[in-house]
This record gives structure tokens, C-alpha cells and sequence, in this order.
């Protein structure tokens, strides 16, 4: 694995509140984060909807990417608002000073359930799960590298097709600046660097069943809950009003309920 950028940031502020006395720290741990900014190169589900809104603009299926783990998999996320009401919490709680929370949304979203409203929110025809016969399938094989735990072997995502190689496609582009005209988008993740820009949308995609618990964000007092199709549906309408996605074809989400 890549070394993790969170750690020094966590040094430094350990630091500066030991050189600093009568200075506390709080440390807030999101999953993938949902919002909307206008440098998306880390919000891992904004390529999902351009791949969303170029197939329903070729009236083409939303084709899942992964295999059967991963449209199975439950992975969580983290909404910025709620996050952001975390932090604020986290701050003015006296009981929480020098204390290390994770931040969820506290709403498990499998992608067997995401897949189908991308498809809805944007008028694809229809959607598909994972590719099933496994002669189609490509391995990530990391190789010899450590992981998390430090034992057992690394994950190994397999995958049909990657958006990173569906973006290089030139009727893709096409259909982007189509789509790009049509809603005075100014974004174009087609152009310098696709791979980095669609990147993440394929690790979201792949995702493995990742659980952060808030059990002690509740236990210190913390009742905070968001839906995070509804948080989903709000960040990709507002990443149409700066210009970075189309409009949804539909007026809301379907809650997970």
C-alpha cells in the first residue's frame, strides 16, 4: 500500500499541542467523502455519474464494472455536511477533547442498490450487475506488499472493464461534449489526466465491504445519521449548478428504507 498521508498530518498535530499547552486536538476519520467542489479528483463517485450521463446520452446500458464481490459489497460512506457537523461536535464537546472519531454516514450502501438510481437519476435505458463468467475478468494482482494488518494476503480486485479505460474511448469524449453543450457544463474530465480522473470512480466501483464504526462517537454522545442516496442526489444537483455534471432526470432519490 501507499504510505498514508492522514499519519504525518496526525504528528504534526500532536506536536504542535505538545509544544502549545492547554491545546486540544480532535481527529476526524471519513470513509469516501460525498460533496460537491469544483476539484472533484478525489470524490470518488463524481466519475460515476459522467459514466452514468454518457450512457443514458448514447442510450446505452449502465454496465456494472466489478465482479459479484464487489456489486455485493456494502461499503460506507461520508457525507461533508454531516462530517462537518461532526468536527463542530467533536470541537465544542468537552469530553471529547483529545479524541479520534470516525465519521459515517451510518448508512451501509451496497452497489446493487446504488447501480440501479444511477441509472435512474440520469434516464440510462437499463443497468446490469457484475460481469459472471470469469474468463472476462481482469486480477489486480498487487503483488508482494505489505498489508493493512500486516498478515494475510492483499486484495485482489477483478474487474470487466475500468471507467479509466472506458474514458479513453473517443465516442465517450464525443458524448461528453455533447452533453457539455447541451448544459453549459465547463468540467471536462476527458481531457489531461483521464487515469487520475477516473481513478477513484473504479476503486469506489470495486470496493469491498468496509465498515468505519461510530461506536465511539455514539458512546461519547454523537446521534448524527444522514441517508446517503439523499446526500448523493443533493451533491450531484449541485455539481450541476457549478458546472461540473448534468442534472439528474429525476427530482429526488429513493431513500434506503
Amino acid at each position: 500500500m501507499e504510505p498514508n498521508f492522514y499519519y504525518p498530518q496526525e504528528d504534526i498535530l500532536f506536536k504542535y499541542c505538545s509544544d502549545h499547552p492547554n491545546t486540544n486536538w480532535n481527529i476526524i476519520c471519513p470513509a469516501w467523502i460525498i460533496g460537491a467542489v469544483n476539484n472533484a479528483a478525489m470524490n470518488a463517485l463524481h466519475p460515476l455519474a459522467v459514466y452514468a450521463a454518457v450512457q443514458a446520452h448514447k442510450n446505452e446500458p449502465l454496465k456494472f464494472p466489478g465482479d459479484l464481490n464487489a456489486w455485493l459489497s456494502v461499503p460506507e460512506h461520508s457525507t461533508a455536511k454531516l462530517t462537518g457537523y461532526l468536527s463542530e461536535w467533536a470541537v465544542l464537546e468537552g469530553k471529547c477533547a483529545n479524541q479520534k472519531f470516525n465519521a459515517s454516514d451510518d448508512c451501509p450502501l451496497p452497489n446493487n442498490r446504488l447501480w440501479p438510481e444511477l441509472a435512474r437519476w440520469y434516464g440510462c435505458s437499463e443497468h446490469t450487475g457484475p460481469e459472471l463468467d470469469e474468463t472476462k475478468l481482469t486480477t489486480v494482482d498487487p503483488g508482494d506488499v505489505p498489508t493493512p494488518l500486516g498478515y494475510g494476503p492483499p486484495r485482489k480486485p477483478r474487474f470487466a472493464f475500468t471507467l479509466a479505460q472506458w474514458a479513453q474511448e473517443p465516442e465517450n469524449h464525443e458524448a461528453w461534449k455533447e452533453i457539455m453543450k447541451k448544459h453549459q457544463l465547463n468540467d471536462d474530465p476527458f481531457e489531461g489526466n483521464v487515469e487520475e480522473n477516473f481513478t477513484y470512480g473504479d476503486a469506489a466501483a470495486w470496493a469491498l465491504s468496509v465498515f468505519l464504526s461510530t461506536n465511539k462517537a455514539r458512546h461519547f454522545g454523537w446521534t448524527g445519521h444522514v441517508d446517503t442516496l439523499e446526500s448523493l442526489f443533493l451533491a450531484y444537483s449541485e455539481l450541476n449548478k457549478i458546472g461540473m455534471l448534468p442534472p439528474p432526470v429525476v427530482d429526488k432519490a429513493n431513500p434506503l428504507i
